[in-house]
C-alpha cells in the first residue's frame, strides 16, 4: 500500500491540452500528484504537477519517460492515456508513416506505460488505468481508419488487461467520448459536422471537455472498483451498445 501522507500519482498522457488538460485540472484540485506526459507543456501550474517531456509516437521515448515518472513517483497509482493523433485523411491516402505515427501515439504507448507501470501496481495491490478511446469505434466516420483502427486497438488491450491484472486489485476501463469541441477539434472539424453529429444524439447538444473528467474521476476513485473491462460512452447518446 501507498504511504498514506502522500498523494497517489496519477499519470496523464496528453495533459497540455484538450480533455487531458480538464482531467489534470481536476486531479490538482483534488490535491493528487500528476505527472504530465506531452511533447508540450502544460498549461496547469502546482507544486503537484511534474511535466515530462516525451515523443509519444517513439517507443524509446515513452519507456524512457516511464521510467522517469517511476522514479519521480516510486508507484504510480492510475494512468490516464488520453494522448492521440488523428488527422482526417482519405483512405487511400493513409502512408505507413502516418498509419505506424497513429498506432504508436494511439495505443503503442498505452501499451508501454501499462508495462512499466503495471509492477509496481501490483506489488501494492492497487491501481486503475484508463484508456479514452472513442465513441468513432461504434460510429465511424469516413477519413479515420488510421485513428478508429487504433481505438479498436486500444479497447481490445482494454478489455485483455483487465483479466491478466485483475487479480491485483488493479481496474482497467475505457472512456469514449464523442465528438468534443476541444480547441484542436474545433481546428480540424467544420462546424457543420458538429452541427450534424449533435442532431443525431439523444441529447442535441456539442459535447464539452467538462463531459468527460466527472467519469474519467470516477474510474480513477474508490466507487469503481468493481468495474473492470468496460468501454463508457460519453457521446450525449450518439451510439448505443
Amino acid at each position: 500500500m501507498s504511504d498514506q501522507n502522500q498523494p497517489d500519482t496519477i499519470v496523464v498522457t496528453g495533459g497540455a491540452n484538450g480533455i487531458g488538460a480538464g482531467i489534470v485540472e481536476r486531479l490538482l484540485q483534488q490535491g493528487k500528484h500528476v505527472i504530465v506526459l506531452d511533447r508540450v507543456a502544460p498549461t496547469a501550474s502546482s507544486d503537484l504537477l511534474t511535466w515530462i517531456e516525451v515523443d509519444l509516437a517513439s517507443p524509446e521515448s515513452t519507456r524512457k519517460a516511464a521510467r522517469e515518472a517511476l522514479a519521480a513517483a516510486g508507484v504510480v497509482y492510475g494512468l490516464v492515456h488520453c494522448a492521440a493523433y488523428m488527422p482526417f485523411i482519405p483512405f487511400a491516402e493513409i502512408s505507413d508513416d502516418a498509419w505506424a505515427l497513429t498506432m504508436n501515439v494511439n495505443v503503442g504507448s498505452a501499451f508501454i506505460l501499462a508495462q512499466e507501470f503495471a509492477p509496481s501496481m501490483q506489488a501494492a495491490k492497487r491501481g486503475r488505468l484508463v484508456f479514452v478511446t472513442s465513441s468513432s469505434y461504434t460510429s465511424p466516420p469516413p477519413g479515420l481508419t488510421h485513428y478508429v483502427s487504433s481505438k479498436g486497438a486500444l479497447t481490445g488491450l482494454m478489455r485483455t488487461l483487465s483479466h491478466e491484472l485483475g487479480g491485483a486489485h488493479i481496474t482497467v476501463n475505457a472512456v469514449a467520448p464523442g465528438l468534443t469541441a476541444t480547441d484542436r477539434a474545433k481546428e480540424l472539424v467544420p462546424q457543420e459536422l458538429f452541427d450534424v453529429v449533435a442532431s443525431n444524439q439523444a441529447i442535441p447538444r456539442t459535447g464539452q471537455v467538462a463531459d468527460h473528467v466527472g467519469i474519467v474521476d470516477f474510474l480513477l476513485g474508490p466507487d469503481s472498483g468493481f468495474i473492470t473491462g468496460q468501454t463508457i460512452l460519453v457521446d450525449g447518446g450518439e451510439s448505443h451498445l
